[in-house]
């Protein structure tokens, strides 16, 4: 899911079909994969050409950073094409993967971030907080298109970037994790929120 988050943007400007038809094997395999979670598993495994699903990639560490990229491409790519059917044919999977976000995005404790390389894993980390943020907004205007409730996730969403502006704020800017006053975050992942969704 990292590559295909990465790359997203590039696809939405150049053929926004194509990262739907991306997105599809992701999503059909967590629905025939015999271990059900809350979250979106991170590739197909590591057996190529059969995806056989790794037990890596359902492991919980990068469970938020999954999910996040999964509904933020998912809603950017329904946004540029108009085109609902990779939700609603698969409306339970996503309400489980918002309902997790929901659950967990204000306060990500010790999940592991894409920086996690350079990083480590500090406690609460707030770019990968504000990356699980983004998608409850994007994500509860899909269900009222389709005549569903969004409500949850779209009062969820402000309230959680109001508590994430006062829990991330440093002495400059934002801190690399909640109450690291003395460190620093470039937060980039508020170019999705400008560029996806604000357009």
């Amino acid at each position: 899911m990292e590559e295909i988050y990465a790359s997203s943007s590039f696809w939405i400007y150049e053929n926004p079909e194509i990262l739907r038809l991306v997105l599809l094997p992701n999503t059909r395999w967590q629905r025939l994969a015999s271990t059900s979670t809350g979250y979106i598993a991170g590739d197909l495994g590591d057996t190529y050409p059969q995806a056989s699903g790794s037990s890596s990639s359902l492991l919980r560490p990068k469970a938020l950073e999954f999910s996040g990229d999964m509904m933020i491409a998912t809603a950017a790519v329904i946004k540029a094409t108009g085109n609902t059917a990779i939700i609603s044919e698969n409306a339970d999977l996503s309400e489980n993967w918002c309902e997790y976000l929901k659950l967990n995005a204000l306060y990500p404790c010790q999940q592991t971030t894409t920086d996690g390389v350079m990083t480590g894993v500090p406690s609460n980390n707030t770019n990968l907080a504000l990356k699980e943020i983004i998608p409850l907004k994007a994500y509860a205007n899909i269900p009222s298109n389709l005549g569903q409730d969004g409500p949850a996730y779209s009062n969820a969403a402000p309230n959680y970037a109001f508590q994430w502006q006062s829990v991330a704020e440093a002495s400059v800017g934002f801190a690399a994790s909640y109450g690291e006053s003395g460190s620093w975050s470039m937060c980039y992942n508020l170019f999705v929120d400008k560029w996806s969704f604000k357009r």
